[in-house]
């Protein structure tokens, strides 16, 4: 009897231990699967980013000429939640695109899931066709989904940071763009940032008189 009962309290420790470790392994696997997918939007965006276009040939434009092209930062904010959104154009290819090689604008914005209030995707919307002020056409792409906030900041060229961003009022890229995503894990709350520094910044459109 002695040696049943000692068996049964190895069997249940092994046990025990098997169950702990295997918990262990998914909590590290849906912790990684979080890090990998934070990798690949956070990629996507800061290639976006780097590559805010603007013409580069310095002649004087009208207003309805420089509508064309976007470069608008919204900050949104839902108690201490930050929710913003950002519209550019840009000159990336990242194979979204139906028009290859061409510049296009982008837009990147939460959507609140509507099961689960405070939790969001984040959604991308790509529009290559030429037109005057924001888009609310083009392909929508859902790239991240458990998404509890999204921070953008701007730097301006005299260093100065900022929430938002006009491009219609500022006439220039910003010199460059923080962009800060939290994700949910669990009970968790994972933050990821990435930086990106447009080279076409330094880069002023010329207004008629101006």
């Amino acid at each position: 009897m002695l040696a049943i009962a000692i068996s049964a309290v190895i069997i249940a420790t092994v046990n025990f231990a098997f169950f702990q470790s295997h918990a262990n392994i998914e909590s590290v696997r849906g912790q990684r699967e979080v890090y990998q997918t934070a990798r690949i939007v956070m990629d996507r965006m800061i290639k976006d980013f780097t590559c805010a276009y603007l013409p580069t040939d310095n002649r004087r434009m009208s207003a309805e000429e420089i509508s064309l092209y976007r470069f608008t930062g919204t900050n949104d904010k839902q108690g201490e939640r930050d929710l913003d959104a950002i519209t550019l154009t840009t000159a990336t290819d990242i194979g979204f695109s139906k028009v290859s090689g061409s510049v296009c604008e982008v837009a990147y914005y939460l959507e609140e899931d509507k099961e689960n209030p405070g939790v969001y995707t984040l959604m991308r919307r790509e529009d290559a066709t030429p037109h005057h002020g924001a888009s609310t056409r083009g392909q929508e792409l859902e790239i991240a989904e458990g998404v509890t906030g999204m921070d953008i900041v701007y730097l301006d060229d005299a260093d100065q940071q900022t929430e938002e961003w006009d491009l219609l009022q500022r006439l220039a890229l910003p010199k460059q763009i923080k962009v800060t995503l939290s994700m949910a894990y669990g009970d968790e709350t994972l933050t990821f940032t990435a930086t990106a520094s447009p080279p076409l910044a330094g880069i002023r459109l010329q207004q008629p008189g101006g």
